[in-house]
């Protein structure tokens, strides 16, 4: 018989996201009940203020965005960033949010021999709504070489994808990724752990990811499969990159604006902002892209190296990772109140 697990979900989580997206490999073990008024758990997110105060239940933060996650507000947390950065057993990673890891392993029909796809009739992407200096700028700068189909309100040159395709938006955005030989997959910034379905969703259509992001997304995936835009790029790193590094990146207060919006939290949040773009400019030589562009001219010319890099697993050795997984740490609170 499955224990019961009464839990609420706020600030952000519902309790069908929860179930859905947070513990579909637990719902075999434990019977996730949603209570209101008594829970034995309350799992919070990171966007509002509805944040629980201590009382008679665990407190769980679920800070599934690139921020610092803040430990005085729960009894244990989750978050983006890499554990050993927070340094506290309370902590961990989340890997998978959203997405069963299962639908990025390669079956054999999924390894081509070395000839052209007919669906990838179109050379690269770029779909993003929020506009981000430095993906920008290589934007521009590929786009010298040939056109890229930008549908977002970043650098849009064509009609949006909601005009062509049917779905949610993920399936939305899946239906226009196929199509194309490569997509941008840059992440809105350059920080350890910092990975989005930006770099998955290229993955799932076979579209050939150009990936800038988490520094270690090579310990999870294979290098091969991906074009990893840090190879290319001279990534510096010294006294000052680390210490905008440190001192710019976001906490829970500055994604809050709404609710912590004194002079002094404006003036805090626009420093930030003002140090990452300037971390990013020092970080990634100026934004020297030349070497990166080269070598997906090179990829692009040759078929037989393009389907080089579409036949590797996306996985080392074509197999999930049992330690990206927090099944082990769930069931260590949920047996902890108990």
């Amino acid at each position: 018989m499955r224990k019961q697990v009464k839990i609420r979900c706020q600030n952000g989580i519902s309790f069908i996201t929860a179930l859905k997206e947070i513990f579909p490999q637990l719902v075999d073990q434990y019977h996730f009940i949603e209570e209101e008024n008594k829970p034995d758990f309350i799992l919070f997110g990171p966007y509002g203020n509805d944040v629980p105060k201590p009382g008679n239940y665990i407190r769980i933060g679920y800070y599934c965005e690139n921020i610092k996650p803040d430990l005085t507000l729960c009894e244990w947390a989750f978050g983006v960033i890499r554990e050993e950065e927070v340094n506290s057993y309370r902590y961990k990673r989340i890997q998978w949010h959203g997405l069963d890891p299962k639908c990025l392993i390669k079956k054999d029909i999924d390894f081509l021999a070395n000839e052209p796809e007919k669906e990838k009739v179109k050379f690269c992407n770029f779909l993003y709504s929020t506009k981000v200096d430095y993906r920008e700028e290589f934007f521009k700068q590929l786009s010298k070489y040939k056109k890229i189909d930008s549908p977002g309100k970043s650098m849009n040159n064509m009609p949006s994808i909601d005009n062509f395709y049917r779905g949610n938006t993920w399936e939305r955005k899946r239906s226009f990724l196929e199509h194309y030989k490569f997509t941008i997959a840059f992440e809105n910034y350059i920080y350890a752990g910092y990975q989005t379905e930006k770099l998955y969703d290229a993955m799932q259509t076979r579209s050939l990811p150009i990936y800038f992001g988490d520094p270690f997304v090579n310990e999870l995936f294979n290098n091969k499969s991906f074009i990893n835009a840090s190879d290319y790029v001279n990534v510096k790193s010294n006294w000052l990159v680390n210490f905008l590094e440190k001192h710019s990146q976001q906490d829970f207060n500055d994604i809050r604006p709404t609710f912590f919006n004194s002079p002094y939290y404006r003036i805090k949040r626009k420093l930030k902002s003002w140090g990452r773009k300037f971390k990013m400019r020092l970080q990634l030589d100026n934004l020297n892209f030349s070497k990166l562009i080269d070598r997906i001219i090179e990829i692009d010319s040759n078929d037989e190296l393009y389907y080089q890099y579409i036949n590797e697993p996306w996985f080392k050795g074509n197999k999930i990772p049992d330690d990206t997984f927090n099944n082990k740490r769930w069931i260590e609170i949920f047996e902890h109140k108990n």
